[in-house]
C-alpha cells in the first residue's frame, strides 16, 4: 500500500471501518486543517504506523483483516525494538465492564466510547498533543 510521505512524522492516524465514523473524523481534523490519515483496518493501520510515522493513533476495536487489539499489540511489540511510542486511543463501541481494562492492558494509552463526540475527540487530541494542534504535528 502506497501512503503519502508528505505525513511523515506530522499526522493523525486514524483505524476506522465504520463509513459514518469515517466521516466524522474526516470531518473534525478537516476543521482543524491537522493532517490526517483514516484507513479501514487493522492491518492497513500498522503499515500506516510502519510507513508514517504518525504523532496519535485513533484504533477502532472491531475491524476485518486484524482487529484494533491485535494492531496494538504488534505496534507495542515493534516499539520495544526502537524505544519509541506512539501515543493510541483505543476509539470503540465496547463499553461493557473490564473492555477499558482489556484495551489498556493490550497497549492502548487511552480509551474513548462510541458514539464519536467531535468535541470529545478534539479536547482528546488536545490533552495528548497539546493547545495548539497545527503546532504540535507539523
Amino acid at each position: 500500500m502506497d501512503f503519502d510521505l508528505n505525513l511523515k512524522g506530522k499526522c493523525i492516524l486514524s483505524a476506522e471501518d465504520n463509513e459514518v465514523n469515517q466521516i466524522i473524523l474526516e470531518h473534525t481534523l478537516l476543521e482543524q486543517d491537522v493532517p490526517f490519515l483514516i484507513v479501514d483496518d487493522g492491518q492497513k493501520a500498522l503499515d500506516a504506523w510502519k510507513a508514517l510515522d504518525p504523532v496519535l493513533i485513533f484504533m477502532d476495536i472491531s475491524m476485518p483483516v486484524m482487529n484494533g487489539i491485535e494492531a496494538i499489540k504488534q505496534i507495542r511489540e515493534i516499539e520495544k525494538t526502537t524505544g519509541q511510542h506512539v501515543p493510541i486511543a483505543a476509539l470503540t463501541a465496547h463499553a461493557l465492564t473490564g473492555d477499558k481494562e482489556r484495551m489498556l492492558e493490550a497497549g492502548a494509552d487511552y480509551y474513548l466510547t462510541k458514539p464519536i463526540n467531535p468535541m470529545m475527540l478534539l479536547e482528546k487530541i488536545k490533552e495528548i498533543l497539546g493547545a495548539d494542534l497545527t503546532k504540535a504535528i507539523i
